[in-house]
């Protein structure tokens, strides 16, 4: 499975240097209803909520990924305005998870079962449609620094490096950090598209280089 990850220049690049990614801790998300697909008007209910919510975060970080690298909101958003990076990776299937958008919180049932816990993992409000996200959990291990990463390797095989269309960085200076894999990716340079509102690879390629 192709994933795309959105990040500044700064950490885009100290991710390439250092060959993994972040994962995130529930606190880092930045939407309050994560882990809440569910309605909740009743108290006993939020309560139990909470607590499993919290017990739930004490051992697990998300990896969230867009499916495409194309649709300019989400560079305004995830990567300085399209002066960052998106690194494109390959995923085992199994991993992960598209998310399911919906317009209302769920129906709480009276007991829960398999299908209702990946709705409660994989379920969020569809005006964050936009971002196509795929999601890993995963557990959280020995913490560098009091956070948490996942190193690339074969179950995150980096193969892409798009560079954003308002982008700074060089060409040389983007395949310098991502040595020694950089004969082993696709180096784009993006550009707003001109027929439709898409970003698009620029044919002309990178002109800021050392």
């Amino acid at each position: 499975m192709r994933v795309y990850k959105f990040l500044d220049a700064k950490y885009g690049l100290k991710s390439l240097r250092e060959k993994k990614l972040k994962i995130s801790t529930l606190d880092d998300l930045n939407d309050p209803f994560e882990l809440s697909a569910y309605e909740m008007t009743v108290k006993k209910k939020r309560k139990e909520w909470r607590n499993a919510r919290k017990e739930w975060g004490r051992q697990r970080g998300v990896m969230c990924f867009s499916a495409s690298w194309r649709d300019p909101v989400i560079w305004a958003h995830y990567s300085d305005k399209h002066k960052g990076l998106c690194l494109g990776f390959e995923i085992p299937d199994n991993v992960a998870r598209k998310v399911c958008y919906v317009n209302a919180r769920l129906k709480l049932p009276d007991a829960l079962v398999a299908e209702d816990a990946d709705a409660w993992l994989y379920t969020k409000y569809d005006n964050w449609a936009y971002e196509e996200e795929i999601r890993c959990w995963t557990t959280l291990d020995t913490p560098s620094q009091g956070l948490y990463f996942m190193e690339f390797g074969p179950s995150l095989r980096l193969v892409e490096v798009i560079a954003g269309a308002r982008c700074l960085l060089s060409k040389s200076k983007i395949l310098e950090a991502a040595k020694p894999l950089e004969k082993e990716i696709k180096l784009i340079k993006a550009r707003a598209g001109f027929h439709r509102f898409e970003i698009v690879e620029d044919q002309r390629g990178f002109p800021h280089d050392d």
